[in-house]
């Protein structure tokens, strides 16, 4: 169908975050709308509530009796959605009404510049409770750009197939999971490009984990994962940057001396005079 887009949720066991996400979704502009709900082993009476859901728009479950992650789930969504377009949406995240309407509107406008992308972005409003940030991004984002600094977030506005190409969501990936799809959308497809407009809100307020919860482990691991798939030497700097911007890593001397002899070495400085480092010359991705 002309315009449909399809939207998907995976979600496990939070019932009401992901009521408020659906929520956002009935309330867009926009129509034609599918929704994809995938509830990852849920148990706690998600699959009751999207099956009594009468709504004017089409909506599925896929229901996943033992979880098998985020990505998977993901992926699950987009082999079996109808929309010319899709779109994601985290459970504890929420669409302002015109989000869907002005991502249409966007696509179809660099369209007929001749304009040649894999996908739209927005900036985005950060709920983390205490306060409210609003997310600047760049006009675009390129090949280059992406695999330092994940200047795009965690959803874009693309076509279904566009994902089937780029590989879909890596479940190795223990973190950087949109990141990583992003870099091989983007490498794939063409460059990125924002709407320039705040259309989603990330609630980070809740005490349900968010990546800037996670171990810092986790966090290692996954930039390891990232930069054998995707970086070159270079890209290092921008890379220890990301990794910097997260309360639980402290990076080590040997990661502050290549960020010195970079465009963030104003940012490295700031780091060791507040004494945000380890005590090693290991290197803490490669």
């Amino acid at each position: 169908m002309e315009n449909l887009i399809t939207v998907y949720i995976p979600t496990k066991n939070r019932l009401d975050l992901l009521k408020r996400a659906v929520n956002s979704v009935l309330s867009q502009t926009h129509r034609p709308i599918e929704l994809i709900i995938v509830s990852d082993g849920s148990d706690d009476g998600t699959c009751d509530y999207v099956n009594g859901l009468d709504e004017n728009i089409s909506i599925a479950l896929i229901h996943n009796e033992t979880s098998v992650g985020a990505c998977a789930a993901r992926n699950q969504a987009i082999q079996v959605a109808h929309g010319e377009f899709i779109t994601g949406l985290d459970d504890d995240d929420i669409f302002l009404p015109h989000r869907l309407a002005t991502f249409l509107a966007e696509w179809r406008s660099q369209q007929e510049k001749g304009v040649s992308f894999s996908c739209l972005f927005d900036r985005r409003i950060v709920n983390a409770g205490d306060n409210v940030a609003l997310w600047d991004t760049e006009v675009s984002v390129s090949a280059e750009q992406i695999v330092q600094s994940n200047a795009v977030g965690n959803q874009v506005f693309t076509t279904p197939q566009r994902m089937k190409d780029a590989g879909g969501f890596d479940p190795a990936m223990p973190a950087w999971q949109d990141w990583d799809m992003w870099v091989r959308l983007i490498k794939t497809g063409g460059p990125a490009y924002s709407i320039q407009a705040n259309t989603y809100i990330m609630d980070i307020s809740h005490e349900f984990e968010r990546i800037t919860k996670k171990s810092s482990e986790k966090i290692i691991r996954a930039a390891h994962l990232f930069y054998q798939k995707h970086c070159q030497r270079d890209d290092l700097a921008g890379l220890l940057y990301s990794l910097a911007g997260y309360d639980q890593i402290r990076l080590t001397l040997r990661d502050m001396s290549v960020m010195l002899r970079s465009k963030h070495a104003r940012f490295a400085l700031q780091k060791i005079r507040a004494g945000k480092f380890r005590m090693s010359l290991a290197s803490s991705i490669r």
